[in-house]
């Protein structure tokens, strides 16, 4: 019985620790936070946005809300790998994606948002040497043909 017991601890520490090295050599998990000053885009700035990323299996989830001017609020995500493969959005996402695709190298990630399989606008994303700023460049159209450039910056809470 106390064999079992220490293989059953052992186990769950293995995985514990799995999980941490996972969210740690990702730069994106955790709660990021707009920083609207810094930020510039095509069309009107957001009010406020904050963005999550959780490690969920070998899987990361992303949980968006952000306020708009006219006070109206958005909430959206997505779970999926890193393998350059499309994972369908939930919710309302901004220029009318229905579906992400992201790639990683090194601490850049890449992905690209599609509706209905087709190319709408690509996101790089880039982490500051601390860790604590991410620079989310975006560039392409909407669902409606109307451009998207953004620089987007964001302080991690």
């Amino acid at each position: 019985m106390k064999r079992l017991f220490t293989g059953i601890t052992v186990l769950v520490l293995a995985l514990t620790a799995v999980g941490v090295m996972s969210a740690q050599s990702d730069p994106r998990i955790g709660t990021w936070k707009l920083n609207v000053a810094k930020s510039k885009s095509d069309t009107a700035p957001h009010k406020s946005e904050t963005r999550t990323y959780e490690v969920s299996g070998d899987s990361t989830t992303l949980h968006v809300e952000l306020i708009n001017n006219d006070g109206s609020k958005q909430v959206y995500g997505y779970t999926g790998k890193l393998d350059g493969k499309d994972y369908r959005y939930t919710g309302q996402v901004p220029g009318g994606a229905n579906t992400v695709s992201v790639k990683r190298g090194g601490n850049q990630f890449d992905s690209e948002s599609k509706k209905d399989g087709k190319l709408l606008y690509t996101t790089r994303a880039i982490f500051s040497d601390d860790g604590k700023i991410m620079t989310l460049t975006t560039k392409g159209t909407d669902a409606n043909g109307q451009a998207v450039n953004s620089v987007r910056v964001y302080d991690k809470q």
